[in-house]
C-alpha cells in the first residue's frame, strides 16, 4: 500500500483509544466509495457524501473488509500479508483518526462552522443550485478566445503597473483619503464575492458541485467562501487545479484593468484610486498564491501534485521530525513519501502564525496614535492572539508526550527552551520608541500629539524622527529633538493619528510638546507620525511597553 494513497481529513475530537492488533474495527455507516472515472485513477472516498480522499484499490479493499468481526491481524493477513504490523497498525489507526470508523464519524459541516485557530463561517446549503442558475447565464460568453483576451490583459496591466512603480511606491507610504478607502472597500468586497463565484463556477462547469457558500472571519479578516471539496470528483488534476485558480484570476485581471486605467487616467484623484484598487487586487492574488496556508494556492499545488490533504500530512511529517530531533524517540513513518515534506510542514505550521502576528502589528501601527479606543482594540487582539498561541504550543507539547518520548528529556529539553528564550529576551538589547502623531504649525514648528489623554510624559531632547502616516507603512522625511510642554487640548488633521486623511476634518487630541525643523522644511508633510527614541533596553521591555504599556496608557490614566 503507498502511503500517499491513504490520506484523510483528520478530526478533531477528544483523544480516541488507540487501536492494537487484537482491535475489530467496522467502517462507518457514513462512509462510501466512487469508482474511478477512468481506469487507474484513484477511488474517492466519502463521508455522508462529501469527498475526503482519493485513494488506491487496495485501500479501498482494506476499509470494505472492516466489518467489526475480523481483527486488525486478520485483515493484515487477509488484504496486505506483506506489511509490516507497525506500520499496518499506524494505517489503521489513520483510518480512525480520521473518522472513516464506526464511533469516529466526523460531523459534518453545516450552515455555521468554526475551525482553529480563527475560522468561522455562515454559510448557505443551497449553493448548488444557485451555481447552475449561474452557470446558464454565463454559459454564452466566449470560451477559449475569451480566455486569451484576458490573459492579454493581465500581461498589459502588468507591463502598466511596473510603469507606475513610483506612483504605487508614493501611495503605499501616505495616509489614504478616506473616501477612496471606503470606495476601495466596498469594490473589494464585491470583488471578494466574484472571486468565490469564480471557484463554484469552475467547478460547476467541469461538473461538480460546491457544497456550501457563505460569509466567513478568516484570520481575523472578514471574507466569503465556496467549498470545492466536491472537485476531488473531478476526472482530471488540472482541472481541479483551474477551480482553485479561478479565484486568483479575477482579481488579478481585475487588477490589471485598474492598473490600465490608471496610465490613462488623466484626474490625480481618479488615477491615485484606480492605483490603489490594482495594488489592493495585486495584493489579493499574492497572498492567495501562499502555498503554505489553506489559500488558494495551496488548494492549487494539491491538486496539482494529486496529493490528498497535503499541508495536514506535511505538518504532521514536520511536527514528527522536531519531535524527534528535540525529545528523541523512535522516528514515526512519514506521511508523505517526498523529500520536501518535513520542510513544507514546518512552513504551514509557521506562516499562519506569521500572517496572524503580521496583521495585529499593522493594526497596531494605524493605530498607534488613536487614544484610549484604538488602545483597548490593539490590546484585545494581542490577548486574543496570545490565547490562541499559548493553547497551540499546549497542543503541540501534549502530542510530543503522547508519543511516548522519556519523561526527563521532555522536561529537560522544554526547560532549556524555555531558559534560552527567557535569557534571549533579558540579553538582546533594543531600542525603546514611543510613538505619536506630529503637526507643522507656524514658523515650521512641529507640534507633537497624541489621541486622547497623554502618556507617560516624554523627556526633553528625546530624538525624534518624523515619518509619513502610510496605509502599508511609514518612510522617514526629517528629524528633530523632542521639547516637552504643557499638556493642553488641540484639534489636529485626521492623518496626523491615523493613516487617512480628509480635507477639512479635525480630530480632537492633546498637544504635549514641540520639535523645530528649522528655516527648511524638506519633504515633510503637514502631517504624519512621530517616532522618539527613549534609550535603550531588553527585549522583554520593549515588548512590555509596545504591546502593553502604550495601548494600556489612556485607560490606566482614567
Amino acid at each position: 500500500m503507498k502511503s500517499a494513497s491513504t490520506s484523510f481529513l483528520p478530526i478533531r475530537r477528544a483523544a480516541l483509544d488507540p487501536l492494537t492488533l487484537d482491535s475489530r474495527p467496522s467502517l462507518a455507516s457514513t462512509v462510501a466509495f466512487e469508482e474511478p472515472t477512468v481506469e487507474g485513477a484513484p477511488w474517492i472516498v466519502t463521508v455522508e457524501g462529501v469527498p475526503t480522499s482519493r485513494v488506491s484499490g487496495a485501500v479501498v479493499e482494506l476499509l470494505s473488509a472492516m466489518d467489526g468481526r475480523s481483527s486488525v491481524r486478520d485483515l493484515r493477513k487477509e488484504v496486505a500479508p506483506d506489511e509490516p504490523e507497525p506500520q499496518f497498525l499506524t494505517l489503521v489507526d489513520r483510518f480512525q483518526q480520521s473518522g472513516l470508523l464506526e464511533g469516529t464519524q466526523r460531523k459534518s459541516a453545516g450552515r455555521v462552522v468554526f475551525r482553529a485557530p480563527l475560522t468561522l463561517q455562515i454559510a448557505t446549503l443551497r449553493a448548488p443550485a444557485m451555481f447552475r442558475r449561474l452557470d446558464r447565464i454565463v454559459r454564452p460568453f466566449p470560451g477559449r478566445a475569451g480566455l486569451i483576451v484576458l490573459a492579454g490583459l493581465a500581461l498589459l496591466g502588468s507591463v502598466a503597473a511596473i510603469i507606475q512603480v513610483s506612483d504605487v511606491a508614493r501611495l503605499l507610504f501616505s495616509p489614504m483619503p478616506l473616501l477612496q478607502l471606503v470606495v476601495v472597500l466596498v469594490v473589494l468586497v464585491v470583488l471578494t464575492l466574484i472571486h468565490e463565484g469564480a471557484h463554484g463556477l469552475a467547478l460547476t462547469r467541469f461538473g461538480g458541485r460546491p457544497r456550501r457558500a457563505g460569509f466567513m472571519i478568516f484570520y481575523l479578516t472578514p471574507a466569503f467562501f465556496v467549498d470545492v471539496t466536491d472537485g476531488w470528483r473531478l476526472r482530471h488534476k488540472w482541472q481541479r487545479a483551474w477551480v482553485a485558480l479561478a479565484g486568483p484570476a479575477v482579481h488579478a485581471v481585475i487588477g490589471s484593468a485598474f492598473a490600465l486605467a490608471a496610465l490613462l487616467a488623466s484626474a490625480t484623484d481618479l488615477q491615485q484610486l484606480l492605483l490603489l484598487l490594482a495594488i489592493a487586487c495585486y495584493g489579493i492574488v499574492l497572498v492567495n498564491l501562499v502555498p503554505f496556508v489553506r489559500f488558494d494556492g495551496y488548494i492549487a499545488l494539491m491538486s496539482a501534485l494529486d496529493e490528498p490533504n497535503l499541508r495536514e500530512r506535511t505538518k504532521r511529517d514536520g511536527g514528527n521530525w522536531l519531535v524527534h530531533l528535540l525529545y528523541g524517540g523512535s522516528r514515526a513513518p512519514k506521511r508523505l513519501n517526498r523529500w520536501w515534506s518535513v520542510p513544507f510542514g514546518i512552513a504551514s505550521i509557521l506562516a499562519p502564525v506569521c500572517l496572524v502576528i503580521f496583521a495585529v502589528m499593522r493594526i497596531a501601527h494605524a493605530l498607534a496614535g488613536g487614544g484610549l479606543v484604538a488602545g483597548v482594540v490593539v490590546l484585545s487582539l494581542e490577548v486574543a492572539v496570545l490565547i490562541l498561541g499559548l493553547t497551540a504550543i499546549a497542543g503541540g507539547l501534549r502530542r510530543a508526550w503522547r508519543v511516548g518520548v522519556s519523561a526527563w528529556r521532555f522536561v529537560l529539553v522544554n526547560l532549556v527552551i524555555a531558559a534560552t528564550v527567557a535569557l534571549a529576551g533579558v540579553w538582546i538589547v533594543v531600542p525603546l520608541t514611543a510613538t505619536a502623531g506630529f503637526t507643522v504649525g507656524e514658523d515650521n514648528t512641529v507640534v507633537i500629539v497624541q489621541g486622547g489623554s497623554t502618556e507617560d510624559p516624554i523627556p526633553d531632547g528625546a530624538r525624534l524622527t518624523l515619518l509619513t502616516n502610510g496605509v502599508m507603512g511609514s518612510l522617514p522625511v526629517g528629524s528633530s529633538t523632542y521639547e516637552a510642554r504643557v499638556p493642553q487640548s488641540v484639534n489636529v488633521p485626521l492623518d496626523a493619528l491615523f493613516p487617512v486623511k480628509m480635507h477639512d476634518v479635525d480630530v480632537p487630541a492633546t498637544a504635549i510638546g514641540v520639535a523645530h525643523l528649522g528655516s527648511d522644511p524638506g519633504q515633510v508633510p503637514s502631517s504624519g507620525q512621530a517616532r522618539m527614541e527613549l534609550g535603550n533596553v531588553n527585549l522583554w521591555q520593549s515588548l512590555w511597553n509596545q504591546a502593553v504599556a502604550q495601548p494600556l496608557a489612556g485607560l490606566l490614566k482614567r
